[in-house]
């Protein structure tokens, strides 16, 4: 669950929620559909973290989508502390989609047959939301929710109409990773979203370091434990051959 910070205490923030997202860090997108990044599918949550390092880029994602699958989009930007994030413009392209709005903006050509939907740029940005595993802040962008009509290769398209560099995030997908592997994942998660950011991970340290001396504290009461027992039955062992 996400929250922000108001004077009344967290509240929860709807349709901000990245729980359950896999980050993704150091993908190497494309600039045309054609060499675009690749995921498996479109329905799984995910969170990109990207970059812009020169100056005019576009960053193009692409996944093989099956007739009817949603096509989930919402752009972020992170709150950094020493500055350098950006909000991007994004659109989803597909060979049919619902409806098409704003193709015309698009910094690439669209192959015959293919419709896009390009996001509306922000008005404002309103009270950022922190995530509460990572206590990481980001301002909510603009959403696409749509589906396909067809199946084919389907395309998350992200550029600066304003040739400007910086950090972005962007979430895709709607349904939680359930499996134990990701659970078991969620402390470098933690330690590498949090250095994406340029934050302390100092806590991490901490818990780690604890979770040491507790286990050998353990150890120890056990091995007290165990001394009693091994010299009583090392006695009986003894009467016995006496008898």
């Amino acid at each position: 669950m996400t929250e922000v910070g108001t004077e009344a205490g967290p509240r929860a923030v709807p349709g901000v929620d990245l729980a359950g997202s896999v980050p993704i860090f150091g993908s190497r997108p494309g600039s045309q559909l054609v060499d675009g990044e690749s995921f498996a599918d479109f329905s799984r949550k995910r969170l990109i973290f990207g970059s812009f390092t020169r100056l005019g880029e576009t960053h193009v994602y692409r996944v093989d989508c099956k007739a009817g699958d949603r096509l989930r989009a919402q752009m972020f930007a992170p709150v950094l502390p020493r500055g350098g994030s950006v909000v991007p413009t994004f659109a989803v392209v597909a060979r049919s989609l619902p409806y098409s709005a704003d193709t015309e903006k698009l910094p690439l050509e669209l192959p015959q047959g293919y419709r896009a939907i390009v996001a509306p740029p922000p008005s404002e940005l309103l009270q950022p939301a922190k995530d509460v595993l990572t206590r990481v802040h980001y301002y909510p962008g603009p959403i696409i929710d749509t589906r396909t009509l067809v199946g084919g290769r389907c395309y998350l398209v992200v550029w600066t109409p304003h040739n400007r560099m910086g950090k972005y995030v962007v979430s895709i997908g709607h349904r939680w990773h359930v499996r134990w592997s990701y659970w078991a994942q969620l402390p470098l998660y933690w330690w590498r979203i949090r250095g994406w950011f340029g934050l302390s991970r100092a806590a991490m340290l901490y818990v780690l370091a604890a979770a040491v001396l507790i286990a050998l504290a353990v150890a120890a009461i056990l091995r007290r434990g165990g001394a009693p027992r091994r010299a009583q039955r090392k006695g009986r062992a003894a009467a016995k051959t006496d008898s």
